[in-house]
Formats: C-alpha cells, structure tokens, sequence
C-alpha cells in the first residue's frame, strides 16, 4: 500500500477517534451538568419550602388562623425523602406541628402550647436551612465544575477537529498540486516520447487496444509495414499476418501470452501493406489500469529479413564448408581405395611391356598399352569429378553459351573416348530431326555426354553396344544414352542424384558416385532436364534435354558428320 494512502487512512481514523472519544466525555459531562444542576434547583425549593415554613411559624407566634404551615413541612418531608438526616428533621417538624395543635389547616389557636413549640419548629427548620445552604454552595461548586467541563471538552472537540481536519487539507491540497505537477510532468514527457516515438523510423511502435485493435501509428511502422496511420487506425492487428498465421490464430495468441507473461516476444513472418511478406521481430507488452485491468498492448516490431539472409547465408556457409571437409575426407578415402588398383595395373602393366621386346610380343605390348590408357583414363576421371565439385561449390563454373556444332561436338567427344572401350564394346551415333548450330556451353557439355557415356561402357559388359542419340526438336535438343548393362534397383533410384551414392550392385566396378550429381549440377545451369529408366540387369536408359534456339537455320549437308558406330 502506499505510504500516502496509510498516511490518509491515519489520519482519518485519528479524526473519527478523537471526535468520538470527545462527544463521548461531552455526553458523559452533560448529564453530570444535568444532574448537579437538578440536585441544585432540588435544593433551592427544599431551601424555598424551608423559607415558607419559618413563616408559617412566625404566623403560628402571632395566632393567625389558616395558617399552611403544614402543607410546608409536608412539602420538606417528600423533599427531603433522598436524604436521611434531612428526613428524620422533616419527620420532628411534623410532630412539633401535631404537638402544637396545627394538625388541621385553620384550627383554632392555643396560645400556650404554641408558643413553646414554635422554638422548636424554629430551631429544627433552621438546622435543616443550615444543611440545604450547606448542600446548596457544594451543588453550585458541583455544577460550575460539570459546566465548566462541560464547554472545555466541546472546545477541545472543536479545536482537535479543526486542526485535524485543516491539516487532512492541507494534506489533500499538497497532493493534489504535487499532482497536479506530476500529471503536467508526465504530460509533457509523454508529448516528448510520442514525438520520439513517432518519428523513430526504424522500429515500428504502435498501440493496440484491449480487443487488439490500432490506436497510434508512427514512421518506422509506416516505412516497414506500408500503412498510412489514415489507412490503418482501427484497424485489427491480423492485417499484419499472413494467411497461414491467421488460421493458426497467431493475433489472438500473441496477445494471449503478452496478458499472461506481462510481456512476449516472438519472430516470424509478417505481411505488408502490398502482400509482400519479411521477416519481423516481435515485442508484445501489455497495459494494465490501477485495478491491474488491461486496457492495451504495445507492439514493437523491428524488419530482421537483412538479419535472416545473412544468417542463412552464414548456415549455407557451413553447410556447405562442412560438405567440402566431408567431400575432401571421401577423396581421401576414395583416393587410397580407386587409385590402388588402378596404379598397380598401371606398374604391373609398365613392368611387363619391357619383357615383350620382340616382333612376336607385339599384341602383348599392345594390350598391356591399352590396359594402361584404360587405367590412366580412371584415374583423370575421378580427379576430374572433385575438381568439378570444387568448383560448383565454390560458384566458379558459370554458364557461357556459344554456337556450337553438336553433331560435331558429339563426334569429337565418342573420339576421345575409343581407349574407354572394353573388349568389343561399341558405341552407335544417330541423329534425328534436322542439325542446326544452337547457343550452348560446349564446356559443360562435353563434360555431361562424356560421364553419361563413360557410366554407360563401365557398367556395360563386352561385347555389348552403347546407343547415343541426338534429336533436334523445335526450341530444343535432347540426348539419349542407353546401355544394356547392370542397370539400377528400383530403391536405388531416387538417390541417383545424391553426392557419392552408389548402387548396391556396383560393388567391384571402381568409381566416385560423384558422376551424375555432378551431371544434374551442370544440366541446372543450362536450365536442362535429365531422365533416368532402368531396370537391374537389363539395362539404363538416361534422357537429357537443353532449351536449344535456332540460331543461324539448318547446317549444310556436307557438314553433318556421320554416326561413329564400332
């Protein structure tokens, strides 16, 4: 409780305590007042009937007749009736007065009894005056005390009251000015912070009401959410969500928990004003009145999408730094286990050449040759799969399209790669539609056919044929490259695109499972598609095709190489 308050609550019981306390010794000195002044007025008319009845005696002396002297002493008998002495004085006045022969009112006098009991009544009467005047000066002290305390208590009430009360005022008063100079304080603070508030541009600080609606609007929620305060005032706070938030109830949540916890802060995506959605931080702050009802909601929201991009951007970072460490750990790995076997037949190969030195060892020299190309040929072609992983992952490989030939393009590729035929392998070219030159990267290119038709005579047994076809369709090429090799398990299919997955059935047959991940890459930057069939044991068949522009119309017919089929 405040100090303030407890001070009001003291002070009024004090003033209701003390007026209480006061009207009750006023009360209690009244009726002392009232009583002494009663025993004072009884003592007048005992004193007065006394006064009477010396009078009647003093009649009773000179013989008058019809004298009330006995109304008199029975008046100061009934009197006198709460005062023993004064009693038992009245009790002898009335038998002096029977003695005397005044029983009756207007007897007949006698002069000698008379006389005699006249003294007697005399001196009785004036003993019993002597007690009332005593009793009378200790009533008249009595009463003037009772008065006098009596007016001092109703004083001292009105004084105790008037100070307590001129000092509760002075107390009321005081507040109310220091107040007074709080509230214009606080107002004029309050004018300076919603003059900061309102022009802060980069934090969206707004006000909602008790039922979540807009109630203030500054800059910085105008630059973030699009809003004008025009368009937005009265507005309920869902506008700023995005449909999916809405039917999860996020509004009314939020403000849920802001009225639980007193204050919450959430992130999350927000909508603008054009439909545009960012990424916001959120503080919700609820407003409670003296009665601790909630009477609003302050919202502060700040635009953390630049914060987001760059911390996913930092998350890709890793990702993909961790991918590269991971990659370059399988190259090691990859490296002990495909370049062993390939260098031993390289060295066992070198080692007998030398020993068919003569005319007749010439199909042996030529075999052991061929057996080293094929191996040579193994070995650039892992290093040229984790070179050209670096390289995509590191953004270098770019897409630079030029004219190009493929006809001849695709000749020359099956060329260079007569020393990767097994046995009697071959490989048959056709073409179909009508060549034209179109804008490709020859680079990527070559790189594509050469791992999808390398794939095709590794996993192709000897002899068998390798069949690659190139179709010229409108707006497009498409390769088609197909084997009747050990083709793929259905499960295995859809990792085919997977870093260094390799079929189940590929066991003893050495390469990287990087070839075709690193196919579909490159078909990405030239905006092209693969295809992948196959069946386990009768074959693949892998289908590629590039947006392919007519560029300079049909090429002529002298130009137009012929299939290499062996």
């Amino acid at each position: 409780m405040p100090l303030l308050k407890k001070v009001y609550i003291l002070l009024t019981a004090l003033i209701l305590g003390s007026i209480v306390g006061l009207i009750v010794l006023a009360i209690r000195y009244n009726n002392a007042f009232t009583e002494t002044s009663r025993l004072l007025r009884h003592t007048i008319i005992v004193m007065d009937e006394g006064q009477k009845a010396l009078i009647g005696v003093h009649d009773l002396e000179l013989g008058r007749v019809g004298s009330s002297l006995q109304l008199h002493l029975a008046a100061l008998k009934k009197l006198t009736s709460d005062n023993p002495i004064q009693q038992a004085r009245a009790d002898s006045l009335l038998n002096y007065s029977f003695k005397a022969g005044i029983a009756l009112p207007g007897a007949q006098a006698q002069a000698s009894p008379r006389a005699g009991y006249a003294d007697s009544l005399r001196d009785v009467l004036l003993r019993l005056q002597a007690e009332e005047g005593r009793l009378l000066a200790i009533r008249e002290k009595a009463n003037a005390g009772s008065r006098d305390l009596t007016w001092n208590t109703l004083f001292i009430l009105m004084a105790v009251s008037l100070v307590l009360i001129g000092f509760s005022g002075y107390l009321i008063l005081y507040q109310f000015n220091r107040r007074l100079t709080a509230e214009k304080g606080l107002r004029e603070a309050e004018q300076r912070f919603s003059l900061l508030v309102r022009k802060e541009k980069n934090y969206a600080i707004f006000m909602l009401d008790a039922a979540g609606r807009v109630m203030s609007w500054n800059e910085g929620a105008e630059n973030i959410k699009g809003y004008t305060e025009e368009e937005v005032l009265g507005q309920p706070s869902s506008i700023f969500y995005t449909e999916e938030e809405i039917q999860r109830e996020e509004p009314a949540n939020n403000l849920k928990k802001a009225a639980e916890e007193g204050q919450y802060e959430c992130i999350g995506l927000r909508k603008r004003k054009d439909g545009s959605v960012f990424w916001a931080d959120v503080v919700f702050t609820a407003v409670r009145d003296d009665t601790g009802m909630i009477t609003g909601y302050v919202k502060i929201t700040k635009d953390i999408t630049q914060q987001k991009m760059l911390e996913e951007e930092m998350r890709n970072s890793l990702i993909r730094e961790k991918e590269l460490n991971e990659m370059k750990s399988r190259f090691v790995t990859l490296a002990s286990h495909e370049f062993k076997t390939p260098l031993s037949v390289i060295l066992s190969s070198v080692s007998l050449i030398d020993k068919y030195n003569t005319p007749e060892s010439e199909d042996n020299r030529h075999r052991h040759v061929q057996r080293i190309k094929s191996n040579v040929n193994n070995l650039r072609q892992i290093l040229n799969d984790f070179l050209s992983v670096e390289k995509l992952e590191a953004g270098i490989v770019k897409n630079n399209p030029v004219p190009a030939d493929l006809v001849q393009l695709t000749t020359d590729i099956l060329a260079d790669m007569e020393d990767s035929y097994r046995g009697s392998q071959r490989i048959i070219f056709e073409i179909h539609g009508e060549p034209r030159l179109v804008a490709v990267d020859t680079h990527l290119l070559q790189n594509i056919l050469n791992n999808l038709v390398s794939n095709a005579l590794k996993y192709s047994p000897s002899p068998s044929e390798v069949r690659l076809t190139l179709y010229f369709g409108t707006g497009t090429v498409t390769f088609v490259v197909s084997d009747s090799g050990i083709g793929i398990p259905p499960e295995d299919l859809p990792h085919l695109f997977e870093r260094f997955f390799r079929a189940r059935n590929t066991t003893g047959i050495s390469g990287t499972g990087l070839g075709l991940s690193i196919v579909k890459k490159y078909l990405d930057l030239l905006e092209g598609t693969i295809e992948v069939s196959s069946q386990s044991g009768a074959g693949t068949t892998i289908t590629i095709t590039l947006p392919a522009p007519l560029l300079a119309g049909a090429l002529p017919a002298a130009a137009v190489s012929q299939p290499d089929i062996r």
